[in-house]
């Protein structure tokens, strides 16, 4: 598993896991406690993605202007990367919705260029 943690500026913190190891699970409910999602949301969540019925999901704070991303393993490299701009997707559109920014037009497509680089600048590394 890897953990990357990066920033839009002073705008909005991004914590990606990629391949998720479920012996770190402790750390990674740790940070969504932090950040007040229920136990019963992110049992949920991990469930979900043990099981294999999604393969990555989004969790964003609008309060805390902070998403954390989490990536199960994934089949090929053009499903990993489906679900990188499928995640990148959800936290523009958060963190567009907390400073009130229209999801249209050269910001929306500047910040979810800048989040699926920064993902993919990992994800490049750790492909099989």
């Amino acid at each position: 598993m890897i953990k990357q943690m990066f920033k839009i500026e002073k705008y909005w913190k991004i914590i990606v896991y990629y391949n998720i190891d479920y012996s770190f699970f402790d750390d990674i409910y740790f940070e969504l406690r932090l950040l007040n999602f229920s136990k019963e949301s992110i049992d949920d969540i991990f469930n979900k993605i043990k099981s294999g019925k999604v393969k990555a999901a989004t969790c964003n704070s609008i309060e805390e202007r902070v998403s954390i991303v989490l990536f199960g393993n994934h089949s090929n490299d053009i499903d990993y990367i489906n679900s990188i701009v499928h995640e990148a997707e959800h936290v523009k559109q958060a963190l567009l919705r907390a400073y009130s920014v229209d999801d249209i037009g050269e910001n929306a497509a500047y910040t979810i260029g800048y989040i699926v680089s920064r993902m993919y600048s990992i994800f490049k590394n750790i492909k099989k």
